[in-house]
C-alpha cells in the first residue's frame, strides 16, 4: 500500500518502523548479561593468545641467534643482537648528522672562538632554565649541521642560530619547554619572537627536518645501563662455571630487557662516573673537533678515562684502536678537568635534586678551562703527532694537520711566541 499526501502517512511509515525493533519487555536480562560476559571472556582470552604467539615468536627468533651446535658456546652480545643499539648505531653513522672537516671555512665572519663561547652561553641558559643535557646536546648538533650545510652566514645572527636551536630542541626534548618569550628575554632582547620564528623556519630548511641526531649522552646513558644490568645478572648468577663461560657478553633476551632507564641512575656508582664523563663531553663540546668524532666513540672515550678496567669490547663492541684517535685528541681536557677538581667550577647547581643530575644541564665548565685545553696541547700533541695508528687518520682532524705542517716549518723565536699568544687570545685550535 503506497500512501501519498496523507496527513497520516508520517505517522504509520514511524509505526512500521518501531514495529521491526525488539520488545526491551521480551529480553531476558540474564541472559544478555550472561552472553556479554561471555562475548568479552572470549575477546579476552583470544588477545591472550595472540600476545603468546608473538612473544613465542619472538623468543624464538632471539634463540635463533644464539649457537646451539656446541656446549660450551656463549650467548651473542647484545650490541650484536639488540634492536636498540642497531638502530642508534644506523642513526649514528647516518652521514645526515656528520659534518664535513673545516666547515667553518664556508662562514668567513664565524670563528672557532665565537662558536665556543655560543656554546658556553647555551650551557648557562640550560642551566638557568634546568633544561635536560639532551636538549643542550641536541640544540648544538642544530647548529653544526646547519653551518655544515650553509654558506657566508652572519655573525651578527649566530646568537639568534644558538638560541632558535635552542629552542627547537627544548620543544622535542622537554616535557614543559620555556614560553617563546623566555629565550627572547635571555637574549636582552637582542632576538625578538619573531626573529626567533623566522630563523626557526630558515633552520629547519637547511636541516630538511633532520632534528633527531643521536647525542653522546644517549650512548653514555645506555652504556652505563648496560654495564649496570650486567653487573647485576652476572652478580645474580651462582654458576662460577656458566659465568665463567660467558665473560659479560650476555644476550639481548638479558640486556635491557626492561625499560631503558630504571633505577641506575640513583646509584652511587652511576652518579660518580657519569657526573665526571658528562663534564668532560660538555667541555669537548666547546671544541670545534668535538663535531669530528662520532657520538659512540666520544661517549667510550670519556668512561674509559675515568675507568681504565672497563669492558670495552663486551659493552660497546669497539676495540681500543677505534678509540685511540679521539683518547689522544681528548687527554688534554681530562687533563684539565682533573687539575680543576678542587675548584669552585666543579659544582652541582644547588636547584637541581641529587637524582636528577644526570639529566638536568649544569653549567659547570668555562672558556677558562678551554683556553687551559689549548695551552696544554702545545705540550701534549708533539709527542703523539708521529705515532701509528695517529698519523693514519691525521687528514681527518684539522688541528692535527695544521700542527704536522708548523713542525716541518722554519720559524724564528719571535714569529712563533707572537703567533702562539695570538691563538691563545683568539682561543682557536692550532697551535
Amino acid at each position: 500500500m503506497v500512501y501519498k499526501n496523507h496527513g497520516d502517512s508520517k505517522t504509520k511509515t514511524r509505526s512500521l518502523k518501531r514495529s521491526v525493533s525488539p520488545d526491551p519487555s521480551l529480553i531476558n536480562e540474564p541472559k544478555f548479561k550472561t552472553a556479554k560476559m561471555e562475548l568479552q571472556r572470549d575477546i579476552r582470552n583470544k588477545e591472550n593468545i595472540i600476545k603468546q604467539i608473538q612473544s613465542e615468536m619472538v623468543s624464538t627468533k632471539h634463540s635463533s641467534l644464539i649457537s646451539i651446535h656446541k656446549e660450551d658456546s656463549v650467548d651473542i652480545p647484545w650490541y650484536q643482537s639488540h634492536q636498540l643499539w642497531s638502530n642508534m648505531m644506523i642513526k649514528t653513522l647516518d652521514k645526515t648528522y656528520k659534518c664535513r672537516l673545516n666547515f667553518l671555512d664556508s662562514h668567513p665572519s664565524i670563528t672557532t672562538k665565537m662558536r665556543s663561547v655560543l656554546f658556553d652561553w647555551l650551557l648557562e641558559v640550560s642551566e638557568v632554565y634546568q633544561l635536560h643535557r639532551e636538549t643542550y646536546h641536541l640544540s648544538i648538533a642544530y647548529i653544526d649541521q646547519y653551518l655544515c650545510n650553509s654558506n657566508n652566514f652572519l655573525k651578527n645572527k649566530f646568537q639568534l642560530l644558538g638560541i632558535t636551536s635552542l629552542f627547537v630542541a627544548a620543544k622535542i626534548e622537554e616535557i614543559y619547554p620555556p614560553r617563546l618569550s623566555d629565550f627572547a628575554y635571555v637574549t636582552d632582547n637582542t632576538c625578538s619572537e619573531e626573529d626567533i620564528l623566522d630563523m626557526e623556519l630558515d633552520l629547519m630548511n637547511i636541516l630538511n627536518w633532520y632534528i633527531n641526531p643521536i647525542t653522546s649522552i644517549s650512548w653514555l646513558l645506555i652504556y652505563l645501563q648496560v654495564e649496570y644490568e650486567m653487573k647485576n645478572i652476572l652478580n645474580n648468577n651462582n654458576n662460577r662455571s656458566l659465568r665463567k663461560k660467558r665473560r659479560l657478553l650476555l644476550s639481548n633476551s638479558e640486556i635491557l630487557k626492561s625499560s631503558i632507564l630504571t633505577n641506575v641512575h640513583r646509584s652511587t656508582d652511576f652518579l660518580q662516573i657519569f657526573s665526571l664523563a658528562v663534564r668532560l663531553l660538555d667541555l669537548c663540546s666547546l671544541d670545534i673537533e668535538y663535531s669530528q668524532f662520532s657520538k659512540h666513540i666520544l661517549a667510550a672515550s670519556t668512561i674509559l678515562l675515568y675507568k681504565t678496567n672497563w669492558p670495552l669490547q663486551e659493552i660497546t663492541g669497539l676495540t681500543d684502536d677505534d678509540l685511540s684517535i679521539c683518547q689522544q685528541w681528548m687527554k688534554p681536557f681530562y687533563e684539565v678537568l682533573s687539575e680543576s677538581l678542587s675548584n669552585s667550577s666543579n659544582r652541582s647547581s644547588s636547584t637541581v635534586p641529587i637524582d636528577e643530575i644526570y639529566s638536568i644541564q649544569i653549567h659547570n665548565v668555562s672558556m677558562d678551562l678551554l683556553v687551559n685545553v689549548y695551552d696544554k696541547r702545545s705540550k701534549f700533541v708533539s709527542s703523539i703527532i708521529n705515532n701509528r695508528p695517529f698519523r693514519d687518520l691525521i687528514n681527518h682532524l684539522s688541528w692535527s694537520t695544521t700542527l704536522l705542517k708548523k713542525q716541518h716549518k722554519d720559524e724564528t723565536k719571535e714569529e712563533k711566541n707572537e703567533k702562539r699568544q695570538q691563538q691563545i687570545n683568539d682561543v682557536i685550535i692550532m697551535v
